[in-house]
């Protein structure tokens, strides 16, 4: 049986890492060293999440046997890929950006200089906060927009300043636990940040 804790992170990844194959694809998952199995599991886990289904794309990742060693390798690749798209285009650099996204499905479609120059100002607009601005430029490119920052959609909580610095993984988390109600996880996820929310507060949607 898999600890509470443990199916948390689970959700989390399969709304973080499934999203981050947009933009990164399965390489990222063999450069990690995951099964080919476990490889189909994230393709089936993606459609559940973008259907909505976060219960049923972390169940599937679990029994696929991806594990706590199965999570820090991908997060490990992830982020180092994402570092490597993201220096590039903060040096709007064309050819390093070019080198970082090999193989995946971003180069597909950033495939030129032009657009190379539109995906950065997306990139320096969602930086600044303009979420709606970055978007028109993305849906422009084909890109698939990321999850926003500082809230969890319409309906979903809303973070404040206190929350600006939670990782990726820990606003999936976030966004999983609300979306069950579980109050419990939210808070075990939000002391694990290192973020003390007042009860009180923590009753606010």
């Amino acid at each position: 049986m898999k600890s509470k804790p443990f199916l948390i992170a689970i959700a989390a990844f399969a709304v973080t890492v499934t999203g981050a194959q947009a933009f990164q694809g399965t390489q990222m998952l063999e450069k990690a060293g995951l099964s080919e199995a476990q490889i189909s599991a994230f393709e089936v886990a993606k459609e559940k999440r973008q259907s909505g289904d976060f219960e049923g794309a972390r169940d599937v990742l679990v029994e696929a046997g991806v594990d706590e060693d199965v999570l820090k390798s991908v997060h490990k690749v992830m982020h180092e890929n994402r570092d490597a798209i993201r220096l590039a285009l903060e040096a709007n650099d064309y050819d390093a950006f070019k080198v970082a996204v090999a193989g995946a499905p971003l180069a597909d479609a950033i495939d030129t200089e032009d657009d190379f120059n539109k995906f950065v100002e997306a990139h320096e607009l969602k930086e600044e906060g303009k979420w709606d601005e970055a978007k028109v430029i993305l849906d422009e490119l084909g890109v698939e927009a990321p999850l926003r920052h500082h809230g969890m959609g319409r309906g979903g909580m809303k973070m404040g300043h206190e929350f600006q610095n939670l990782t990726d993984d820990q606003r999936g988390a976030l966004q999983v636990a609300h979306k069950a109600n579980d109050k419990e996880a939210v808070q075990a996820i939000l002391k694990d940040a290192g973020i003390d929310m007042p009860g009180k507060r923590m009753g606010h949607w």
